[in-house]
């Protein structure tokens, strides 16, 4: 089988990971903005590299959800492909945010850094909607034994869209584990995240598309 779609899965994966490994944990939405503006100072190139390989991430993403996408037909097709210009644009607005605070970080005032960054916060509540859209239609087909997809990633995608919906919460969130932008949004949401675009990669790998219309 063809296993390029596992290669743009593990690409995607890396690269948008890439920032755990360069980057501290940013400040959590309770911080001063004080300390938000210390942070960027100390950590503008790196939160710019960090922009960087998100942007690029952007392509092999966008060509494996193209692929899972042809493996759909009539309306969740459609449903899909609105999860999928989702969760693009929404990335790319909160690398705006990202990159545009540590461009200046030395003339950044703390009242805008924290103003801006509690607007980027928001990106991971949001998009678990996005996230859902996607997730639940290539669960349904694989269910249903349609789209060549295996029936273990039925149930993958179960879990991880009801975890996303309980993720919702953290639009209410304003400390701790369900703040936005906290740890349930960027450790257990992406991590389950990465877990489900590796396994919709080898799911897509090891089976050979059935027609859709």
């Amino acid at each position: 089988m063809k296993r390029w779609p596992l290669y743009a899965a593990i690409t995607y994966v890396v690269l948008l990971f890439v920032g755990l490994f360069i980057l501290p944990t940013a400040p959590e939405v309770t911080a001063s903005g004080a300390k938000l503006v210390h942070f960027y100072r100390e950590h503008d190139t790196a939160i710019r590299v960090v922009a960087w390989c998100g942007t690029l991430s952007t392509l092999p993403i966008a060509v494996l959800l193209a692929h899972l996408r042809s493996r759909l037909s009539g309306t969740s097709r459609d449903v899909m492909l609105l999860g999928a210009a989702g969760l693009l644009s929404t990335t790319t607005l909160w690398l705006w945010f990202n990159a545009g605070l540590a461009l200046h970080p030395f003339a950044l005032h703390p009242n805008t850094a924290r103003t801006l960054a509690d607007i980027g916060a928001y990106f991971g509540p949001t998009l678990t909607v996005s996230i859902v859209l996607i997730v639940v239609p290539l669960g349904l087909a694989a269910w249903k034994g349609e789209g060549g997809l295996p029936r273990w990633f039925a149930w993958l995608s179960a879990v991880f869209a009801t975890e996303q919906l309980i993720e919702t919460i953290t639009v209410m969130g304003r400390r701790g584990f369900i703040a936005p932008g906290g740890p349930m949004n960027l450790m257990l949401g992406a991590g389950l995240f990465a877990v489900w675009v590796i396994a919709a990669g080898v799911a897509s790998s090891a089976t050979p598309a059935t027609p859709t219309t």
